[in-house]
C-alpha cells in the first residue's frame, strides 16, 4: 500500500510538472513564432516602402532586376525621408511582381544573385493572386507577401521568411531539450522526496501491523483458557445457555484472532519474505481443499460443482494456496442463495493458472466491487453479521494472491451471481492477455 501511495505521488507530481512545462513551452513557441513573423512583416514593409518611394521620387526609375543597394539608397535631395536603408542580404531574399489593372503580369523585380528565377517567382505570385484580394498580406510556403496598390495595377512584394523561421525553430528545440533535461533531474528529485514524504506513513503502518500481531498473540492465550474453562464447566454442570454463549463467542473471537494473525503473517512476508516456496501439484492441493466443502453442500442442500484439471505444476506456498481456496469457497457458501449453485474451476492456459470460484445469489453491486478486498469491509452488513464474518477473508485472499504475484478480480451483475477469478501468470509476464472464464452453472 505504501509503495502504491509513493508511485501515485510520483505520477501526480510528474504529470503536473509535465503539464506546466508543455504549457510554458507552447506559450514560448507561439510567442517566438509571432515575434519572428512580426519582424518579417516589418522588413517586408520596409522593402515595399523603399521601392515605392524611390519610384515616386523618380518616375523614370524602373530597375530591370531589383536595383543594387547603392541605387536603392541614393535618392534625389528633394525626395522625402525614406525608411532605413536595406542591407545586401535583405535585398537578396526579397523580390516583387507587378500586375496591371487587367491582371496581366507586367514585370518581375529580383536580385540577380537570388536563388529564385522568374518562372518560380511568377508561379508563386499566381498562387497569391488566385486566393487573395488586394491590400492584404499573408504567407505561402516559406515566403511572406504583401499586396499594395500602385498606379496602373498592383504589386506583390515577397520576403524569404526561412531565416526567421529557422531561428525560431532552433530556439524552440533548445528550450525543448533544456526542458527534458530539467524534467529528468526533477524526476530524480521527486523519487528521493517521495521516500522522505511517505516515511511517516510507513512508520505508522508498520506500528499498526506490529500492534495487530502483538495484540493477537496476547489475546490468544487468555481466550484459549476461557474456552477451556467454559468447556470443563459445561461437562461438569451440564447444559447451560450462558456457558454455550461463552463458548460460541469464544469461537468467533478465536476466528478473528486467527485472521488477524494471518494478516500480520502475510504483511510480514510482503516486507520480509520468509514463507517457504516449493513446487507442487496445484490441482491436487485445490481438490483437497474443496473436498471438505462437499459435506457442507449436502447439509445446506446446495449444488457444488468441481472442475479441476490434473497435473498443474505450481511454485509457491502450498498451505497458503489451500487457505486461498478455503477462503473463497467459504465466502461463496455464505453468500449463495438457498438451494444455490457453487462452482470451483481450476484450469491452465499456456503458462497461466486460472482459479475461478462462482456462486449464484444476490451478487455484489458494482459500486461496492472496488472495496470488496479492503480489510473489515462487508458488502452486506446484516448477512455478514449473521454468518459471523468480520470482512477479513477476502482481504487475506487478496494478500495471498499478491504474495504469489497473481491477480484477483471480482465479476458480478449485482443480482444473480458473483465470480472471483484468480490468475497466476508466469513470472516476468504482464496481465494484458484476456482469458476465457467459465460462466456460473445456474
Amino acid at each position: 500500500m505504501i509503495k502504491k501511495m509513493r508511485y501515485q505521488f510520483i505520477l501526480v507530481t510528474m504529470a503536473s510538472i509535465s503539464f506546466i512545462f508543455i504549457l510554458i513551452l507552447s506559450v514560448i513557441n507561439i510567442s517566438m513564432t509571432m515575434s519572428s513573423r512580426r519582424q518579417g512583416y516589418s522588413l517586408l514593409y520596409r522593402v515595399a516602402d523603399m521601392q515605392m518611394q524611390a519610384k515616386a521620387a523618380s518616375p523614370a526609375f524602373m530597375p530591370p532586376k531589383s536595383p543594387p543597394v547603392m541605387e536603392m539608397q541614393a535618392e534625389p535631395p528633394t525626395s522625402p525621408a525614406l525608411p532605413a536603408a536595406l542591407n545586401k542580404f535583405d535585398i537578396f531574399r526579397s523580390f516583387s511582381v507587378l500586375y496591371g489593372d487587367d491582371g496581366e503580369l507586367l514585370d518581375i523585380f529580383y536580385d540577380e544573385h537570388s536563388e529564385m528565377d522568374e518562372e518560380s517567382i511568377a508561379a508563386l505570385a499566381d498562387k497569391v493572386m488566385s486566393k487573395q484580394n488586394a491590400e492584404t498580406k499573408g504567407n505561402i510556403s516559406k515566403y511572406l507577401y504583401l499586396i499594395r496598390n500602385v498606379p496602373g495595377g498592383i504589386q506583390i512584394f515577397f520576403l524569404d521568411y526561412s531565416m526567421e523561421k529557422e531561428i525560431s525553430q532552433r530556439l524552440f528545440r533548445t528550450c525543448l531539450w533544456i526542458g527534458f533535461i530539467g524534467i529528468f533531474f526533477i524526476f530524480l528529485l521527486v523519487i528521493f522526496l517521495s521516500r522522505w514524504i511517505v516515511r511517516p506513513v510507513q512508520s505508522a503502518f508498520d506500528s499498526q501491523k506490529q500492534f495487530i500481531a502483538d495484540a493477537s498473540h496476547e489475546l490468544k492465550t487468555p481466550l484459549t483458557i476461557i474456552t477451556a474453562n467454559a468447556e470443563v464447566l459445561a461437562g461438569s454442570i451440564g447444559g447451560n445457555k450462558w456457558l454455550e454463549n461463552i463458548i460460541s463467542q469464544s469461537g468467533r473471537m478465536d476466528k478473528l484472532i486467527k485472521s488477524l494473525l494471518d494478516l500480520a503473517r502475510l504483511d510480514s512476508h510482503a516486507q520480509f519474505p520468509g514463507l517457504a516456496f516449493s513446487s507442487f501439484d496445484m490441482g491436487k492441493t485445490v481438490n483437497n481443499a474443496a473436498l471438505s466443502f462437499k459435506s457442507l453442500a449436502y447439509e445446506q442442500e446446495k449444488t457444488f460443482h468441481i472442475d479441476i484439471a490434473g497435473n498443474i505444476p505450481f511454485h509457491g506456498n502450498e498451505e497458503s494456496i489451500r487457505q486461498l481456496v478455503t477462503l473463497l469457497l467459504d465466502n461463496a457458501f455464505k453468500f449463495s442463495n438457498s438451494n444455490g449453485i457453487i462452482s470451483l474451476c481450476l484450469a491452465q492456459q499456456d503458462e497461466d493458472k486460472i482459479l475461478t470460484v462462482e456462486n449464484s445469489g444476490k451478487g455484489i453491486p458494482k459500486e461496492e466491487q472496488q472495496h470488496i478486498f479492503q480489510r473489515f469491509y462487508r458488502s452486506d452488513t446484516s448477512r455478514s453479521r449473521e454468518s459471523g464474518g468480520y470482512g477479513l477473508g477476502l482481504s487475506i485472499a487478496a494478500s495471498i494472491v499478491q504474495m504469489h504475484h497473481g491477480k484477483i478480480d471480482i465479476q458480478s451483475d449485482g443480482s444473480s451471481y458473483a465470480r472471483f477469478v484468480v490468475i497466476f501468470k508466469k513470472p516476468g509476464t504482464s496481465f494484458q492477455t484476456r482469458h476465457r472464464i467459465h460462466r456460473p452453472r445456474v
